[in-house]
């Protein structure tokens, strides 16, 4: 399994299990503590212990053949500052988890853990997707 298919794997594992988290709430009748509680949990420990994992012990996980010699070093600093921002994400999440047991408090809570939840998928689709132009690159564009 190459890097990119491994990654998109653990991404889209992720947000299937979110969504059955959500149909497992609602049939249930979670409170809305309970369910974002769950929801942080499950994100924060997908992306620390598999996405982030995996991006991590790959030395230079995007890197192409390419046509530019400077590309390679790109593509590890692009690779590094999207990890960084993964990571900070991720211990977001977990701080809000940690109000949420402290304080019970959802409406803020939600807000934030949404927007954070956004950032995750955002800065996933950005690495996938630029991940899969730099394997299958249009040379054309380059020329």
């Amino acid at each position: 399994m190459t890097n990119l298919t491994a990654l998109r794997a653990e991404i889209s594992r992720w947000e299937h299990d979110l969504a059955e988290l959500e149909a497992e709430c609602t049939a249930e009748g979670w409170t809305e503590p309970e369910k974002l509680m769950m929801i942080l949990q499950r994100t924060s420990g997908t992306y620390r212990h598999k996405v982030l994992a995996r991006l991590e012990d790959d030395e230079l996980p995007l890197l192409p053949a390419t046509p530019d010699s400077e590309a390679p070093h790109a593509l590890a600093v692009l690779n590094l500052i999207i990890v960084d921002e993964l990571r900070d994400l991720v211990s977001q999440l977990d701080d809000l988890r940690l109000e949420l047991i402290r304080f019970g408090q959802t409406a803020q809570l939600r807000l934030r853990a949404t927007e954070i939840l956004a950032g995750l998928r955002a800065l996933g689709r950005l690495l996938l997707r630029f991940s899969q132009e730099v394997d299958n690159p249009d040379l054309d564009h380059w020329t």
